[in-house]
């Protein structure tokens, strides 16, 4: 029997795994898509191929499995801000306003990006691999822009942070 998320120790030893925040958004019939990710990985370097875990029910999905291309930008700490809008509870509009407003563009291939993101990617869909409710969507990288160095809006503890928010009571043994 498999364990679920339901197991508080389980739950909470996920938590604690780091991962770095990123905006992913694709453009479908002049309609912009987006939502925050934070379950993005190196698939393949050769040719380089991210892959991102997405909710099945996630807008945006059925046009990235359709081949339209889509971005995807990692975040700064300054971001954090926009982050908490775009996951809060707010409507779709509001949440295009504040990523419209935080200076998010339209790319020449479609779908909008941040110009002030650490890094940005553009991808067309590879595969997917169902896992459960989620999807793990694989996109060959088609351009990536890498725009500043600066520290990564992570997801950690349940919450957004950075690496150098950890907290300092946490010693490293090696044995």
């Amino acid at each position: 029997m498999p364990v679920t998320s339901s197991n508080p120790s389980l739950y909470d030893g996920f938590a604690l795994y780091g991962s770095g925040v990123t905006l992913v958004t694709v453009r479908d019939d002049d309609v912009d898509q987006f939502f925050i990710a934070a379950s993005v990985l190196t698939a393949s370097v050769e040719p380089f191929s991210l892959a991102v875990a997405v909710g099945q029910h996630r807008i945006g999905l059925p046009a990235i499995m359709r081949g339209v291309p889509w971005a995807v930008s990692v975040l700064a700490v300054e971001h954090l801000p926009l982050v908490e809008r775009l996951t809060g509870p707010t409507t779709r509009d509001e949440r295009l306003a504040a990523l419209i407003a935080a200076g998010a563009e339209t790319s020449p291939e479609g779908p909008l990006w941040l110009p002030d993101a650490l890094v940005s990617l553009w991808c067309r869909f590879s595969s997917v691999t169902p896992v459960h409710h989620q999807s793990l969507i694989v996109g060959d990288v088609t351009r990536g822009s890498v725009h500043r160095e600066g520290l990564p809006l992570m997801r950690w503890n349940r919450q957004f942070t950075t690496a150098c928010d950890a907290p300092s009571e946490v010693a490293l043994h090696v044995g």
